[in-house]
This record gives structure tokens, C-alpha cells and sequence, in this order.
């Protein structure tokens, strides 16, 4: 047996890959792998620019090979190789001995997707502070640990949702986009800059992703009307795991209670789907941050870093 690697398409190998991410997850839970959701936000989320389907060639699928059969046996690893160095990479924990060669692999096409004469370039993997195995990789191949990547923030599916309250003059209810669309994008660019190429086809695009459900796109509105606050509960109908991607509040409307609000309300609302687990990946690694998420029943499982080497 050996590893061998192929194109992805995505209308071809959606479901199959996101399979094997579920399938890894329920195996060994590390948040270096993707979960689902995370995969499908590379063509649907809103803030960036509309996916191509050149960037199909980002991704690569890892199999088994049978060198006897001539057949592939199943999927072992997925590779994301983004210009100029973005990486991340999810193995099976049954396939770990591979994940050498494939990083070797990465670090070649991080240097082909460069061209010549274009000088060093930064490359960087995603890792969980608790994936030894991962990290032991990255290092014998000269990583170096670099910045946080954000806290990982975990909630059991049984706990119970606190009570809130609203400041007088706030309500909370779901987005409509259709509707919507100016006073959603306005509220999330006041807390995310870098969503400023979010637009309304974007977001339409966005709200038929399988993950998402317009009653889980919560926002508190403000006694003006505006969105002063908004937490989006995504769901992976596959595996059952749900994160809150994004949420923030409006620097005008902050130490109101209004993220607690809207994060319960998500929460609240998200039970009858019944979710395997809730998650914030890279979440905020503030104390403000750790605080509000620890008051609505998340448990700080650690930290995800930046491991980063120059090629």
C-alpha cells in the first residue's frame, strides 16, 4: 500500500471529503484537522471573493493506493495549499506516518505556486497545541512555533443555555438577507474589516451552503434599527457539529450584554437540530473573550498556533 494523491473537484468530491473529515473527527478529536463546516466556508463564506472553480487545484485528496489491484482504497489525508503559503493539512489518525511525506509534498507546490525569482515566502500550517504527533512533524521538518491562531472553545450539547436579558430598546430576531443586506454587512464590517468584498451575491450564495439556516443567524437590533450585535450558528447536517461563526458586536453598542444575548439565542435556537458538540475555532484568546464564552457553558480546551518555516 502506498499514498497517492489526486485532483479535487469539488461538485465531484464535496461530499466524499467532507465525509472523511467528519469520519476523522469522530475518531480523534484534534482541531488541527478541519472539521466539515470549515471545508464548505472556502466556496461559501461571505467575506471574501467569489470561488473559482480554479481553486479546486488548492485542495488534493491523499489515498491508499493497492499497488496489486491498481485500485485507490480510500481517502487518508486532504491537503489545502493556498498562495502564497497558507496551509492545512488533515490526516486520519491511522494514516499518520504519512503526513511527513506529505508536507514534504506541500512545501515543493508552495514553492512551484511562487515562480521563480519571486524570493522566500512564508509558509504555514494551522496546528492544535494538543496534536504532539502533528507538531512533531512540523518541527523535524524546521517549523517554528509562531503567533496564536486563536482559543479552542468547546460546548457540550447537553448543557444547559443561560437566561439573558436585552438593554431597553434591543430586540433579537433572525437576518433575512434578502431584506437585510445593507444593515448586515454594515454591522459585520464595523467588527471585521477584512470582509469589506462582502456583497449581497455573496451572501446569497452563502445562505445555501448545507451548513447554514436563516433562523440560526441571530442579530440584536438597536433602538435606531441598526444590527448592533450578531452570532451565526453553522451546522454540518453530516456530522452534527456546529460552530458560532461569526460573532461580534458593534463597537457602539459593546458592554451592553448584547454578545451574550445573541449567543444565547443561537444556542437556544440550535437545540433542535440537535448538534454533536458546539465549537469557536481561533476563537478571540482574550480574557474579555475567554470570560463570555466560559458565562454561556464553553470550556477553553487550549489553543490553536501558527507553525510557520521559509521556504
Amino acid at each position: 500500500m502506498s499514498a497517492r494523491l489526486r485532483d479535487f473537484h469539488w461538485e465531484r468530491d464535496f461530499e466524499s471529503v467532507r465525509g472523511f473529515l467528519a469520519g476523522v473527527f469522530g475518531t480523534r478529536k484534534a482541531y488541527t484537522n478541519w472539521i466539515p463546516s470549515e471545508l464548505e466556508n472556502i466556496k461559501f463564506g461571505p467575506g471574501g471573493t467569489e470561488y473559482l472553480d480554479a481553486e479546486d487545484e488548492f485542495l488534493k485528496v491523499w489515498e491508499v493506493f493497492n499497488e496489486t489491484q491498481k485500485t485507490a482504497q480510500g481517502i487518508i489525508a486532504v491537503s489545502y495549499t493556498k498562495p502564497p503559503g497558507k496551509c492545512w493539512l488533515s490526516v486520519h489518525p491511522h494514516y499518520m506516518s504519512a503526513a511527513r511525506e506529505i508536507v514534504l509534498w506541500m512545501q515543493n507546490r508552495v514553492k512551484e505556486m511562487q515562480g521563480d525569482g519571486r524570493g522566500d515566502v512564508n509558509m504555514s500550517f494551522v496546528a492544535d497545541d494538543n496534536d504532539a504527533e502533528f507538531i512533531r512533524v512540523l518541527s523535524d521538518l524546521g517549523f517554528q512555533k509562531g503567533e496564536v491562531e486563536g482559543d479552542i472553545q468547546i460546548r457540550s450539547s447537553d448543557s444547559l443555555v443561560p437566561a439573558y436579558s436585552l438593554p431597553e430598546g434591543y430586540t433579537i430576531r433572525n437576518a433575512v438577507i434578502e431584506k437585510d443586506f445593507v444593515k448586515y454587512r454594515e454591522v459585520q464590517m464595523a467588527v471585521f474589516s477584512h470582509i469589506v468584498s462582502m456583497n449581497k451575491e455573496l451572501l446569497e450564495l452563502y445562505s445555501t451552503a448545507s451548513f447554514y439556516r436563516e433562523d440560526l443567524d441571530i442579530v440584536a437590533v438597536g433602538p435606531d434599527s441598526r444590527f448592533a450585535a450578531f452570532c451565526t450558528a453553522r451546522i454540518d447536517p453530516l456530522s452534527k457539529i456546529a460552530e458560532l461563526e461569526p460573532v461580534g458586536t458593534h463597537p457602539d453598542h459593546r458592554r451592553l450584554g448584547l454578545a451574550k444575548a445573541v449567543i444565547c439565542e443561537s444556542l437556544k435556537r440550535l437545540e433542535k437540530y440537535k448538534p454533536s458538540i458546539v465549537v469557536i475555532l481561533g476563537a478571540a484568546p482574550t480574557e474579555g473573550a475567554r470570560r463570555l464564552y466560559e458565562s454561556v457553558g464553553f470550556v477553553n480546551e487550549g489553543t490553536r498556533h501558527y507553525w510557520i518555516r521559509t521556504v
